[in-house]
Order: C-alpha cells, then structure tokens, then sequence
C-alpha cells in the first residue's frame, strides 16, 4: 500500500487509474535519494525543482514522450492519481520547458551523482576483482524532420550504412556481474571549422577549445573514477585507439582493450609491419575460443608483445599484446574479422574474447534509449535542452537498471519488458476522510520484495505532494 501525502484537491473522485507504474519507480527514486541530485548542478530558483526532474525522469518511462506529453499528463485531472497527487500547478508545460533549457544547470554533475549513488548501492556495485568493464562508444540520433534544431547536422549512421540528420552523441556504461548501467549520455557538438576537426581527434582540447567525441568519452570514464567503480578495464572500439587517450586512460589508472584497424602498424622487436601482415608471419596457435550452435565458432589467439606505434614516428608508442579473432561458420567460410589491442599483458586468449563481449551492452543500451527511453524525443530549440534530455534518458536508464538489480522479481526481464509492464500497470485509489487517499500497488507489476529494509519514502523537500509508504 502506498498514501499520498500532502493537500489533495477537493471533491476527489477515487477509481482506476493506468499510471500504476509511477509506485515501483518511486520507490526507486527514493532508493537512490534521487531528490538529492537537485542539489548537485541543478540551480533552480522556484519551487518543485526535485519534482520537475522526477517527472522528467519517471513520466517518459510511462510513455510521455516530450515535455509537452509530460506536461499534459499531469495536467490530465480526470485520471484520479494525477487528480490525488495534484502536479498541475508545478508541473507546466512553461516550467518543464525552462527547467531543462536552463544553462546554468550542470548537467554532467547530475549524471556524475548518479554515477556515485549506483556504485554505492550494493545491488549495482562492481565488487572487486569482479570481471567488470567500462565501456565507451558513440550513436546517433536522428531528426530528419528538424533542421531547425540546434546543432543538427549530417551524421554517418552506422547501422543504416548513409548519413542521416541528427546528433552523435557520446555514451558510456559499466558492465559488471549484475548488469549493465550508464555513465551517461553527453551530445557531441562538432568544431566551427571543418579545418579543426582532423588535428582535433589527435590531441586533447585545449583551454577554450570544444571537446572532441574522445574528450567527451574521456570524462565519462573520469567520472566512474571519480565514483571508485570497480571495473578496471576500458572496453571500446576502433575510433578509441588513439595513443594520447590511451595514455590518459592509463595515467587513470585502468586498462584498455580496443579494436583497431587492420593496417594499424605495430613494433614487434625491431621490425614494424601492419597488423595483418603479422598474422601471415607469425602464425597464431588457432583455437575455437567460442563454439557456436549450429556448427563454427570464434577462432583467435594473441601475437607477442607489440609496440602501437604513435602516428608519423617509429620511436614511440605502447606497449600492447596483439589480439585477433574471426568468426567462421559450420562450412569454415570466414563471415568476420575482429584485430584488438590491450594493455592487459597476462590475458590469454579466451579472456580478451570474454572481456571484449561484454562491450555488447553499450549497444543494448543504445537499441533501449532509443526504443523505449525517449532518447530522440527532443524538440526545442537550445542546445542546453537537448544536453538536459540525454541526461534524463541516461537517470531512466539508470532507474530502470536499478529496479531490476535490487529486486529478484524484477531482474529477469530486460528494459523492453519492464517498460511494457510499468506502462500497463493500473493502480485503484481510493479517497478516505482524512486528506491521505490510499492508493494500492497494481497487481500486474512483480510481486518482490523491492524496498524492503529500505528507509520509508518521505515526503521531498518543495514537492506539492509525494507519495510514501503506508503504515
């Protein structure tokens, strides 16, 4: 049983309501002190800031899929949660709107804290010495509907193979024994000249310079640093091998393992030759690291120790063990190629393969933001709101990996399933003669233990109404 606390608005109409799934990603929420994250960059001035970030966090999850679905949900008093829990006067379309375009909200402190709050939480925390990465990559976002705004531009989409309208944008996670969850989600704004972007990629930005897609990628990983994540190895793929964000990644104190290119040339001993030039002469120990159902596998193994040398000089470089594998079908027909380097020496075969699979989860979680998070729902006109959306996509995320790691029932469905059964969950309220209707949990949603041993969900600080724990 749930009570909304706080002034209900009078008559109110008890019955059925569909948003039941606001309960268990309430109770979440206050697992993970998410009120808390206004005090850490978000600089609102009015009242209701905690709300206005739950509603942007929570409410799209539910499937509002703009501020303006948002805002009209809330503002939808004939359903009776809404009408008990009376947000219309807090959450507005104009506040909501203002809210998240704000510029003087850091968003990146916000992504950071709940970065912090997940590593502490035992249910999401990376023990040590756990096979754990983190993983980096990019996406992209498209809006083919929206050259008015801000920042659109052609962008190559992997995936569909042609440019298309949108953003890239910048994402991270961390891949442990319990799952996988984000570091965050950062849009990449390109340099003013065409000129700047090619030397960029080389280097690290400078005072006053844009941050390139790799310093962007640079501070994600800094942040679980910063947060004692306990993974210990930097998992990304072709656009990573760049020998100055290696280095920085290693002066982090972590490890990498990254894919590069087949004619990336490589040290080993005194001569230097390209990556694929050495598997002819020296050949590896072939071995089926992984049997596939239905016939073939994953054959691979490591070269000896190499230099990865620094482009345009021979001299210098890093230090780096040689990794390839292929997979090949039940006839022995190659079908794909995979040349990786890392940093990690005593690794052999098997386990590079191991730790490079678990990159896989950075797309999944890409796949999810933009299926079921509302990844690309943005339509204003200021780059600071799309900055606060992908940083509300990457808290549901965050949420919603919570949700299923704390609580058994929970953890075997994937973000698809647990958005289906959020979204279709119905609750009952009833309205009793003290202003505290009860509002019971809907019956379709996992019946686990979620929350318990949990402190009891308070009313928040300049919240209208919240919703806590019954006695």
């Amino acid at each position: 049983m749930c009570t909304i606390a706080g002034p209900v608005p009078a008559p109110l109409a008890g019955g059925p309501s569909a948003y039941g799934g606001l309960v268990p990603l309430r109770q979440a929420w206050e697992a993970l002190a998410g009120d808390a994250l206004v005090t850490h960059g978000l600089r609102w001035r009015g009242r209701g800031g905690a709300l206005l970030l739950f509603a942007l966090v929570a409410l799209p999850v539910l499937g509002c899929a703009s501020v303006r679905a948002v805002a009209t949900c809330c503002g939808r008093v004939s359903d009776p949660l809404w009408a008990a829990l009376g947000w219309t006067e807090t959450v507005t379309q104009r506040r909501l709107a203002r809210f998240l375009t704000s510029e003087r909200h850091d968003w990146e402190a916000v992504q950071a804290a709940m970065v912090a709050r997940l590593a502490q939480q035992p249910a999401t925390a990376v023990p040590a010495g756990a096979a754990a990465v983190l993983a980096v990559d990019s996406t992209v976002a498209e809006k083919r509907f929206g050259p008015q705004l801000p920042g659109v531009r052609p962008v190559y989409d992997a995936v569909r193979r042609r440019l298309v309208d949108g953003w890239e944008i910048v994402s991270g996670c961390v891949v442990g024994p319990a799952g996988a969850w984000p570091l965050g989600l950062v849009p990449h704004r390109p340099a003013g000249a065409a000129g700047e972007r090619a030397p960029r990629r080389r280097r690290k930005a400078g005072p006053g310079e844009a941050p390139s897609k790799l310093d962007l990628a640079l501070a994600l990983v800094t942040t679980a640093v910063g947060a004692a994540v306990g993974a210990t190895t930097v998992v990304g793929d072709g656009a990573f091998a760049v020998n100055w964000w290696l280095r920085e990644i290693h002066a982090l104190g972590l490890h990498w393992l990254v894919a590069t290119r087949h004619d990336r040339r490589l040290r080993i001993g005194a001569a230097v030759r390209p990556f694929a030039t050495w598997l002819e002469q020296r050949p590896l120990e072939w071995a089926c690291v992984v049997p596939l159902p239905g016939g073939g596998g994953i054959y691979g193994g490591l070269l000896p120790a190499a230099t990865l040398l620094d482009k345009g000089r021979q001299q210098q470089g890093l230090t780096c063990r040689p990794a390839y594998f292929e997979r090949r079908d039940r006839h022995g027909r190659v079908r794909h190629r995979w040349y990786l380097v890392t940093s990690q020496q005593g690794w052999d075969a098997a386990t590079v393969w191991t730790h490079w699979q678990q990159r896989w989860a950075i797309e999944v979680f890409h796949r999810d933001a933009k299926q079921w998070l509302q990844f690309a729902a943005m339509h204003g006109r200021s780059w600071a709101g799309l900055v606060g959306w992908l940083a509300c996509c990457s808290l549901r995320a965050s949420l919603l990996a919570f949700l299923r790691a704390a609580d058994p029932a929970w953890g075997a469905l994937s973000t698809e399933a647990t958005v289906r059964v959020l979204r279709t969950a119905a609750c009952l309220v009833t309205p009793q003669a003290a202003p505290h209707p009860r509002v019971q949990r809907p019956p379709t949603l996992p019946q686990g233990q979620f929350g318990a041993g949990l402190a009891p969900l308070r009313p928040a600080p300049n919240w209208p109404l919240a919703v806590e724990e019954a006695a």
